[in-house]
């Protein structure tokens, strides 16, 4: 097994977090304002682990703000901790230090209101906490974006006491060196960087940009955290920085789409998207990326890609409108596609990236990180579940992709997916021929507690409409598995990865 963390006598998880209205630059899409809460679940498995969490708050200055210490998480179970309800001063802005003395996981979701273009106002983006023992003196944004169709903001945080001098690195898509910029962050402190102003950015900055990547290194030698947040016009996105831990020469997307609910459809209903950056600055990637269809258990591709990505730069691949590619090299797809996609550098060049899923019809959008092998592990934790409606009308629900990235097949018997509520309650444990079936190497099922994802929608109705919870998967010793997690609403959506035990 990968990534065993052990006994952890204490945990603790840096979070970034936005609760006030921003002013942009006009011409590029306006994000609203912003609100944070965040899910946080207790990773400790045994009877009478209940985790008690000390929650700090800390301005953009690294100044503390309040501090939260009535927060008590039963095992396997998780907790909502929404910082509008928190004392905190108006207009907050800033960062979330969340330490327990269990191992625990979060997710931060961000909910947008009053979003100019968006058809209700509403948008949303969501991405992993980072753990103390994760965090790095580099990090990566391999998805940043700067036009009137996508801008991103990139958050840094310096995760230790004392200044933090940090520098950050611009490259465009084509490899191209944008420049640099430096700065000190105080202790706990945050400064974001928003690429619709040119004040935040580079002298020289191309006028032309469109998108590329970011790297940031502390040449204090201490620790970082980051998150970064898009913003289209009617849809928005968000993922955790990306650190040395999540580097691999092997990176998979454990949920991939190219799907139409008829090919005659001029937009599609899901679609999707990989980012790769090369984190070496000296060797071109020489990268292959397959994309497997999901339920095929043949391990045979149904589409094999290759590119090459410069130094520190990254490439994106989309099944829409093609990327960095053309559009066409998708089309042995089809339109009613659906699957995982695993990414070989085939030069032993370290990558990282995200993926992006779209939901093109309904207008929206989430973005989670590529998972390399270190990541995987046969347990796996899933802070965020939901499965909340009222009469007929669904508000929220949940769907999780799991992948068997390992070398040998998961039969379906050795496999368990446990559905915990906030009272650590198991509502519902899929195993066996509860399951879609087994898991060869590099294949993937998906649950949804809406519609059953690949299981029947009935196999959910026991949940009731008023769920919200976590999951708690356990493989066989040994076995490598990595999902992600779709938060859908009836009027947004955001995407998470899982936490390997």
């Amino acid at each position: 097994m990968k990534s065993k963390i052990g006994i952890v006598i204490a945990t603790t998880l840096v979070l970034l977090l936005l609760v006030a209205g921003i002013s942009y630059a006009q011409g590029y899409p306006q994000p609203g304002l912003s609100t944070s809460n965040t899910v946080v679940q207790n990773m400790a498995t045994g009877s009478g682990q209940v985790a008690t969490l000390i929650v700090s708050y800390y301005s953009t200055d690294g100044v503390k703000q309040y501090e939260n210490t009535t927060v008590k998480i039963n095992p396997k179970s998780v907790k909502e901790i929404k910082a509008e309800d928190e004392p905190l001063p108006a207009g907050f802005s800033g960062a979330a230090v969340v330490s327990s003395d269990q191992p625990i996981a979060a997710v931060v979701s961000i909910k947008n209101t009053n979003v100019p273009e968006a058809p209700d106002g509403f948008t949303q983006g969501a991405y992993n906490g980072t753990s103390t023992a994760g965090t790095s003196t580099s990090i990566f944004f391999p998805t940043v974006w700067g036009f009137n169709g996508i801008v991103s903001r990139v958050t840094v945080q310096n995760a230790e006491a004392g200044t933090n001098n940090i520098k950050l690195d611009f490259y465009d898509r084509s490899g191209n060196f944008l420049g640099s910029s430096n700065e000190a962050l105080n202790a706990y402190g945050s400064r974001t960087y928003y690429l619709g102003n040119t004040s935040d950015l580079p002298s020289g900055w191309p006028s032309g940009f469109q998108d590329g990547s970011i790297t940031i290194t502390s040449t204090d030698n201490k620790m970082l955290a980051g998150a970064s947040t898009a913003t289209w016009p009617n849809r928005a996105g968000a993922y955790q920085a990306l650190s040395p831990n999540d580097q691999g020469t092997v990176l998979y997307a454990p949920s991939h789409y190219r799907f139409k609910q008829n090919p005659s459809d001029s937009e599609y209903t899901l679609f999707s998207a990989v980012n790769i950056q090369n984190t070496s600055s000296s060797t071109t990637a020489q990268v292959k990326v397959e994309y497997f269809t999901r339920g095929d258990n043949s391990g045979t591709p149904a589409l094999t890609l290759n590119t090459t990505i410069p130094p520190l730069s990254a490439r994106g691949l989309n099944t829409k409108n093609g990327g960095d590619l053309d559009a066409s090299v998708f089309d042995p797809l089809g339109t009613s596609w659906d699957g995982s996609v695993t990414i070989t550098s085939e030069n032993d060049v370290p990558l990282v990236g995200t993926g992006i899923t779209n939901w093109g019809v309904a207008g929206n959008a989430g973005i989670y990180a590529l998972v390399s092998d270190t990541s995987a592990a046969d347990t796996i934790f899933i802070p965020a579940q939901y499965r909340l409606a009222q009469g007929s009308t669904w508000n929220q629900w949940s769907a999780l992709n799991l992948q068997n990235v390992g070398t040998t097949t998961v039969n379906a018997a050795d496999l368990t997916v446990e559905y915990i509520d906030t009272n650590g309650n198991t509502i519902k444990t899929f195993t066996g021929a509860q399951l879609p079936g087994n898991l060869a190497p590099g294949a993937a099922f998906g649950l949804n507690t809406r519609n059953g994802g690949d299981l029947a929608a009935s196999a959910f109705d026991s949940f009731g409409t008023s769920f919200i919870g976590g999951i708690y998967i356990t493989g066989p010793a040994g076995s490598d598995l990595v999902a992600v997690s779709n938060i859908i609403y009836k009027n947004r959506a955001s995407v998470y990865n899982g936490f390997p035990e």
